[in-house]
C-alpha cells in the first residue's frame, strides 16, 4: 500500500514539473543550418514550413534576424518577417515593418524600412535588396549623419546604392534638417572611404575684382598611385577658368604634384596695372592668364634623389591676384629648379639647375631677359674624414656654376649721389632709380662695357677648397680645433676684355670650446624626468695670411683689407654702390680676414620616459655671439671693429614656444629682430605673436630709423566640437612711411562650422593679401563615407599672401 502511494505521488510531481517547464521554456531548434529561437514554433514537415511568433531570433550564415512573427519556407529558402524586423550582419543593419527575404541568395524586399552601414543610412517606403550590398530604394532618404534629425540628407524618387561603392540618386533634394535647399536631377555620391571618381561639392567665392564665382571640381581616381582634380570656376567679372591638379606616387617616399590653370581674364583687361604698359590698340583686350606649379621628389636606385620644382605664370601680377595658386606672392623671383643628388657616407654629388623669373618689374608682361640663372651648377663635397689612422681630418669642396641669362652679359649702370649717399642703378631713359614703376621709362644698353661702372651679370665660376683639421682634447673639458684651408676660384666672363680672373687665399682658424653641465631632477628614480643644463663658451680666431686676386673692378674698387664683411653678413641693395660692389652671389666675398668671434651657448635638454623608451628633446637654447675685426685697426677713417651682437633664443615647451633672432648694431644703436612667440594646448588652440624688424645698416653711417620694416603678425586658432576658428593679420608699425599708408598690410581668417552628426563641415574664408584683393570663400564639405573631415592645420593661413 505504501509503495502504491509513493508511485502515485512521484508521478504527480513529475507531471506538474514537466508542465511547468513546458510553459516557461522557449522552443529552440537547429533546422537547415539555421539556429531558431522564439516564444512559440510550429513546423509543418509535409510543406516544409516553420511558423514562429514572439521574440524571434534566427541566426544563419553570419546574419542575426529579429522579428515579432516569421514564416519560413525551408523548401524555397525564403522567410517572411513581420513586426519590428531587424537583420544584422558584420557590415549592415536592415530595419523594417515587413521583410521578404531570400536568405540563401541574400536578396529580398523591405517595406517601410532602412539600411544602415556605419553612419551611412538609407530609408524609404520600399527597399529592394538585389545583392550582398546592393539596394534599390523608392521614395528614399540618404544621410551619413549620426544625429536625428540629420544635419543634412538627400531625398530622391529612387536611389540605387552599393555600400562600399556609389549611390545614384534621381531627383535629389538636399535638405538641412527638414528644410529643402537645393534640387539636382541626378546625383552620384561615394559610399566608401577609398579614393573614387566623382563630383566634389562646389565652392562659392566673392572678390572685388573677380565678382561672384562658383567652382565645380571633379575628382578622378586614375589608379592606385595617381589621381587628378579638374575644376571649372566661373567668375562674374573675370570669366571662365579651368584648373587641374595632378598627383602621383612613385613609391613610398616619392611623389609629385602638378597644378595648372588658365583664364581669359576680362577684369584684368581693364586694369591699369596692365593697360599703363600696353599700346592703345591692345588696351581692354582680354588677356590669357595661366600658371604652372610642379613639385617632384623621387628616390631613385643607388641613393640618387631627383628633385624638380616649377613655378611659372603668364604675367608678374598673377601671384598677387591668385596667391593660393602660385603660393609665392611677395617673393622677388619665381624659382624653377631641378637637381640630381647622390649622398654616400662621406661624399655628396649634385647636378643642379635654377631658372628664375624676375618679379620686380612694374610691367606685368615684362620680359625675363635680365634675370640671371644658374644652369648648370655642379657640386662635389667630401665630408670631414680622418687621414688613415691619424688624428688629421680633411674635407674637400668643388663647385662649378654657369651664370647665364637671355639678355646682355652685363648691365649698363648709372651712378648718382642722393642726400650724401652714393647709389647705382641700371641706366634708363628717365635717369631714375625707380624707373621700373614708370611706364614711360626704358632701360638703355649702349653696347659698350664700362669696366669701372657697369655690372657683370653672366659668366662661369670654378671653386676649389680643401681643408685640414687636427682636433686636440685637453683633459675632459677643453676641445681645440686648429684648421687650415686653401681656396682657389676661377672666373670666366662673356665680355670682350678681361675674360678670365682668379682669386686665391689661405685661411687659418683655431677654435676652442669647453662644456660645463649639470643634471637637475630626481636622480634616484631611473625613469624620472631629468634636465641637463649645458654652458658652452667658445672662441674662434680666423685669419687670412695670404690673399691673391687679379686687379679688376669685378672685385670692387676698395682695398680688400678694409672690406667690412663677416660670414654672417648677407648681400643687400646697399652693396651695389659700395666700394666692394656685388659679384655673382655671397660666395664671391672674402670675409673674416682677421676676426675673433666670442660665443656663449646655453642648452637645456629634457630626458623623459615614454613607456620603456627614453625620449630626449632640447627644450631651451640661447646663444650670444659677437666678433671683433682686427683689420679695422689699420683702416683710415671710421673704424667699427665690433660686429653686431647676435642673440638666438629657441624654447620648445609643451605649452610655450619661441624662436627669436636679435642683431644689435652697437655703432648704429639699432636692433634687427625676427621673433616668434607661441602659446598652445593639446586641443590645437594657439596664440602667436611675430615681430619682423629690419633697418638698413651701412657700415660707417648712422641708420635712418624711419626707413625700416617693422611688422607685427598676430595669429590665433580655436578648436571645439562644433566650430574651428583661425585668424592672422600683419600690422605695419611703420605705416606712416609706407607708400600705401595701410596700417594692416594683410589679413585672413578661416571659420569652420561642424554641425552635429559628424557628417558635414562648412568652411568660410575671408582674406586680403598685401596690396591685393579682398576675397570671400564658402565651401560645404559633406561626409559621404562616414569619415569626418579633418580641420585645416594652422599652416593653411600661410597660403593667403603672408
Amino acid at each position: 500500500m505504501l509503495r502504491s502511494w509513493i508511485v502515485l505521488i512521484s508521478f504527480l510531481l513529475v507531471t506538474v514539473m514537466s508542465s511547468s517547464f513546458a510553459l516557461g521554456a522557449e522552443p529552440m531548434a537547429k533546422i537547415h543550418d539555421m539556429l531558431i529561437n522564439a516564444d512559440s514554433m510550429y513546423r509543418d514537415t509535409e510543406k516544409e514550413v516553420v511558423e514562429l511568433e514572439g521574440n524571434i531570433q534566427i541566426v544563419y550564415k553570419g546574419q542575426h534576424i529579429k522579428a515579432d512573427k516569421a514564416i519560413t519556407s525551408l523548401r524555397s529558402r525564403q522567410v517572411e518577417l513581420y513586426g519590428n524586423v531587424e537583420i544584422m550582419d558584420a557590415k549592415n543593419t536592415i530595419v523594417g515593418d515587413q521583410v521578404f527575404l531570400d536568405y540563401e541568395n541574400n536578396t529580398g524586399m523591405i517595406y517601410n524600412g532602412s539600411v544602415q552601414s556605419g553612419p551611412i543610412m538609407f530609408s524609404g517606403d520600399v527597399l529592394q535588396k538585389t545583392g550582398e550590398s546592393e539596394f534599390v530604394v523608392s521614395s528614399a532618404d540618404y544621410t551619413a549623419c549620426t544625429n536625428c534629425p540629420a544635419s543634412w540628407s538627400f531625398s530622391g524618387t529612387t536611389v540605387r546604392a552599393e555600400l562600399g561603392g556609389y549611390a545614384y540618386i534621381k531627383n535629389a533634394v538636399l535638405r538641412f534638417g527638414h528644410v529643402p535647399v537645393f534640387w539636382m536631377p541626378y546625383l552620384i555620391v561615394p559610399l566608401k572611404s577609398d579614393r573614387q571618381s566623382g563630383l566634389l561639392t562646389p565652392t562659392f567665392e566673392v572678390s572685388d575684382k573677380g565678382g561672384f564665382a562658383i567652382s565645380q571640381p571633379y575628382f578622378w581616381a586614375i589608379s592606385r598611385s595617381t589621381d587628378a582634380t579638374f575644376e571649372v570656376k566661373d567668375y562674374a567679372k573675370r570669366g571662365l577658368k579651368g584648373l587641374v591638379e595632378y598627383r602621383y606616387m612613385l613609391n613610398d617616399t616619392s611623389s609629385g604634384t602638378m597644378n595648372f590653370g588658365t583664364i581669359f581674364d576680362q577684369a584684368f583687361a581693364q586694369d591699369d596695372r596692365l593697360n599703363l604698359y600696353r599700346p592703345a590698340s591692345e588696351k581692354g583686350d582680354p588677356l590669357e592668364r595661366w600658371f604652372l606649379r610642379y613639385d617632384h621628389y623621387y628616390d631613385m636606385p643607388d641613393g640618387i634623389v631627383h628633385r624638380a620644382q616649377l613655378n611659372l605664370a603668364s604675367d608678374l601680377q598673377y601671384p598677387k591676384d591668385f596667391p593660393t595658386e602660385t603660393l609665392n606672392h611677395g617673393d622677388s623671383a619665381m624659382e624653377n629648379r631641378m637637381s640630381f643628388t647622390k649622398n654616400t657616407l662621406d661624399q655628396h654629388y649634385s647636378v643642379d639647375s635654377s631658372y628664375y623669373v624676375n618679379m620686380l618689374h612694374g610691367n606685368p608682361q615684362e620680359g625675363n631677359e635680365d634675370a640671371v640663372h644658374r644652369i648648370p651648377e655642379l657640386r662635389f663635397s667630401q665630408t670631414q674624414e680622418n687621414i688613415g689612422e691619424t688624428n688629421f681630418i680633411y674635407s674637400l669642396n668643388l663647385t662649378y656654376v654657369n651664370f647665364t641669362r637671355a639678355g646682355q652679359a652685363y648691365d649698363d649702370m648709372t651712378e648718382q649721389t642722393i642726400n650724401g649717399n652714393k647709389i647705382r642703378f641700371p641706366t634708363n631713359t628717365c635717369n631714375d632709380p625707380r624707373w621700373e614703376d614708370n611706364p614711360n621709362c626704358r632701360r638703355v644698353y649702349d653696347g659698350s662695357y664700362n669696366p669701372g661702372l657697369d655690372q657683370i651679370r653672366t659668366g662661369q665660376r670654378l671653386d676649389f677648397m680643401p681643408a685640414l683639421y687636427y682636433p686636440i682634447k685637453f683633459g675632459d673639458g677643453l676641445d681645440v680645433i686648429p684648421a687650415v684651408s686653401y681656396r682657389e676660384t676661377h672666373y670666366g666672363f662673356n665680355i670682350d676684355e678681361d675674360q678670365y680672373l682668379s682669386r686665391r687665399y689661405i685661411r687659418t682658424e683655431i677654435g676652442a670650446r669647453t662644456n660645463l653641465s649639470r643634471i637637475y631632477g630626481d636622480t634616484v628614480n631611473s625613469k624620472a624626468t631629468r634636465y641637463k643644463h649645458e654652458i658652452i663658451p667658445e672662441v674662434i680666431y680666423t685669419r687670412l695670411p695670404w690673399v691673391s686676386q687679379d686687379d679688376n673692378p669685378f672685385f670692387g674698387t676698395g682695398s680688400i683689407s678694409d672690406a667690412p664683411y663677416t660670414a654672417r653678413d648677407s648681400i643687400t641693395d646697399l652693396d651695389i654702390a659700395s666700394d666692394y660692389g656685388v659679384q655673382f652671389d655671397y660666395y664671391d666675398r672674402v670675409y673674416d680676414r682677421n676676426l675673433v668671434t666670442l660665443a656663449l651657448t646655453n642648452k637645456i635638454t629634457e630626458k623623459r620616459w615614454i613607456g620603456d623608451r627614453p625620449e630626449y628633446r632640447q627644450v631651451g637654447y640661447l646663444k650670444l655671439a659677437q666678433s671683433y675685426d682686427g683689420t679695422q685697426e689699420n683702416k683710415v677713417g671710421v673704424k667699427e671693429p665690433w660686429s653686431d651682437l647676435t642673440a638666438t633664443l629657441d624654447v620648445r615647451l609643451d605649452r610655450f614656444q619661441t624662436y627669436s633672432i636679435f642683431n644689435y648694431f652697437p655703432y648704429q644703436n639699432v636692433t634687427n629682430a625676427s621673433s616668434r612667440v607661441r602659446l598652445l594646448n593639446d586641443m590645437g588652440q594657439f596664440f602667436q605673436v611675430q615681430l619682423t624688424r629690419q633697418y638698413k645698416v651701412t657700415p660707417g653711417q648712422s641708420a635712418n630709423t624711419s626707413d625700416r620694416q617693422e611688422d607685427y603678425t598676430f595669429s590665433a586658432g580655436f578648436t571645439s566640437r562644433f566650430i574651428n576658428l583661425m585668424g592672422k593679420f600683419v600690422y605695419d608699425a611703420n605705416w606712416a612711411e609706407s607708400t600705401t599708408r595701410d596700417q594692416v598690410k594683410s589679413w585672413a581668417y578661416i571659420a569652420q562650422f561642424k554641425p552635429p552628426g559628424d557628417c558635414m563641415m562648412i568652411t568660410f574664408i575671408h582674406d586680403q593679401v598685401t596690396g591685393g584683393d579682398t576675397n570671400f570663400k564658402l565651401n560645404f564639405e559633406f561626409t559621404f563615407d562616414g569619415n569626418p573631415k579633418p580641420a585645416l592645420p594652422p599652416e593653411a593661413l600661410d597660403s593667403y599672401g603672408f
